[in-house]
């Protein structure tokens, strides 16, 4: 079973980022299911938080999460993904900088979706499986719905370009988040890896478990396979975000980051993170 959630930043505390705009998910193994859910409640049951609760990045403010404080929420975040973890479960993130590319976002969010879609595709495609795509209902009512499912029609009887349509096996269907506890660890992995490429401490902290959580490629790299980042000009951050000092691409090995600068005082064009990560300089590129 597949879940995904959509996440946004409108003002990324690091430089020369614009909005991000996100989609996300996690893919869990039949055993998982019962699993993640039983870990969850025990989780629960440790930090004393309500049965009713329901689990998200931003709670909203009447919540019992909203009033419980920063420490408390530190924790459950951690154990959730350490859980997670420890189940089995893989993710899959991407993320889109309208900084780089200002698309309009009604143009954004297909496309997103299909280079998420093509992610869990092929992973299932490498292990011989098959799987089910549930999502978040959209706000907005049932008409928002039947909208959403209607515009995702083509992925799932036609797939794309990269991706065959027989390894998701249904139509991507909806279900109310606060009754999933599989769609509010989506929502937790798509949120902490935006707000970690944006730059918020809350996100970047959490980076070495979501690090764990995400789907590799060939070269057991994350970068492109478990979080993709779009345009090109910002993939650097794999380097300062998750530690990943090569890019693969078409199986050749491109270095990240200040290793790949070498002796050249100058900075390539085009990559905007080679040099420093955002934080700590307020240079132009």
């Amino acid at each position: 079973m597949i879940y995904i959630d959509d996440s946004e930043q409108k003002s990324p505390p690091r430089a020369h980022l614009g909005e991000l705009v996100a989609i996300g998910g996690v893919i869990v193994p039949e055993p998982a299911i019962a699993g993640f859910a039983s870990a969850l409640a025990s989780i629960r049951t440790k930090l004393d938080i309500p049965d009713g609760e329901e689990i998200k990045w931003n709670p909203p403010k009447p919540s019992f999460l909203a009033k419980a404080g920063g420490e408390l929420n530190r924790q459950l975040r951690r154990r959730m993904l350490e859980a997670a973890v420890e189940q089995g479960i893989k993710s899959a993130v991407v993320i889109w900088d309208r900084g780089h590319r200002d698309w309009p976002k009604e143009r954004i969010a297909p496309e997103i979706l299909k280079y998420l879609y093509e992610r869990f595709t092929l992973f299932l495609q490498e292990r011989g499986d098959v799987g089910v795509i549930i999502a978040d209902e959209p706000g907005g009512g049932g008409k928002a719905e039947r909208a959403w499912l209607a515009a995702t029609l083509g992925l799932t009887n036609q797939g794309t370009r990269y991706a065959t349509p027989d390894r998701i096996v249904s139509p991507i269907l909806t279900a109310p988040s606060h009754h999933v506890p599989h769609l509010q660890l989506a929502d937790l992995v798509t949120a902490a890896t935006t707000a970690a490429i944006a730059g918020y401490p809350k996100g970047i902290e959490l980076a070495p478990l979501l690090k764990q959580l995400a789907r590799t490629n060939s070269h057991g790299l994350i970068g492109g396979a478990g979080v993709v980042l779009f345009p090109g000009a910002i993939k650097d951050l794999y380097y300062w975000v998750f530690k990943e000092s090569h890019y693969a691409k078409e199986k050749v090995g491109h270095p990240l980051g200040p290793p790949a600068l070498g002796d050249d005082p100058f900075l390539p064009p085009g990559r905007t993170y080679i040099a420093d990560d955002g934080m700590t300089s307020s240079v132009t590129r």
